[in-house]
């Protein structure tokens, strides 16, 4: 039986609509696939998962990529359009000062409550093993896959690639962050380049420090996020397969 992909409309708790594609393994075989959830970073889309939703799709792994707030298709508020400005210029800090902007503008402190509603919405769709769920996140949505996961029951896995800007979630995000993996035993593989210009190397080796749950996989460079994917794509899918209880 081949399943065809499903799009989401999820509303966020202040109104916006969250958009995504729930993407099912080719074939349905009588067993509820596991379901990755897939946050991606600043200011991309649901898209640049492309690669890691096919590797996972191919392995028996249904993904749930969406759109963040102000992003792509995720832009439709009960007062209109909302979307994240981007950079004007080439620099760190026209970046900085856009992602800071958005922050505000289109609400990323809602970013941890908007994963939890969506992995609602996955865990049940027709098809979806509801008891095998992992989440995945890059940069912003890698901070917000850790601030979600003490809310998820069944958790098996979480997953980041350079995870960096806590502070624009929220003052205390990044202890809540550290504190979460400290009361959780969900297994958690935190990748970052060394260099990551946004602290992602940082934040994988302090969140990680001292927990035997909580891997911390640093690579050399400076790229972040997914940028990174190719060279951690061997750890992250076996952590991944090892978590979901994927032959």
């Amino acid at each position: 039986m081949i399943l065809a992909p499903l799009e989401m409309s999820v509303p966020a708790r202040d109104g916006l609509i969250l958009k995504g594609t729930l993407t099912y393994p080719e074939t349905y075989a009588g067993v509820g696939f596991p379901l990755a959830v897939l946050a991606h970073q600043y200011p991309a889309t649901r898209d640049s998962y492309a690669p890691l939703v096919a590797d996972l799709v191919e392995s028996g792994i249904a993904t749930l990529a969406f759109d963040l707030r102000g992003h792509g298709a995720s832009i439709i508020s009960p007062k209109g359009p909302l979307v994240i400005d981007t950079p004007e210029g080439l620099t760190a800090e026209a970046f900085g000062k856009a992602f800071m902007s958005s922050a505000g503008k289109v609400g990323f402190a809602h970013i941890e409550n908007d994963i939890l509603r969506v992995t609602s919405w996955g865990a049940n769709q027709n098809f979806i093993d509801s008891g095998r769920l992992a989440l995945v996140g890059a940069s912003i949505g890698g901070s917000g896959v850790l601030l979600a996961a003490p809310t998820i029951p069944n958790l098996r896995a979480v997953a980041t690639v350079g995870a960096a800007g806590a502070p624009a979630i929220g003052p205390d995000a990044a202890d809540r962050i550290r504190s979460g993996l400290e009361k959780s035993r969900v297994p958690a593989f935190l990748a970052s380049s060394r260099e990551d210009p946004f602290d992602g190397g940082a934040n994988a080796t302090t969140w990680s420090r001292g927990l035997s749950h909580a891997q911390g996989h640093l690579i050399s460079g400076s790229a972040h996020a997914m940028a990174i994917y190719f060279d951690v794509r061997d750890e992250l899918l076996r952590f991944l397969h090892t978590s979901l209880n994927v032959q």
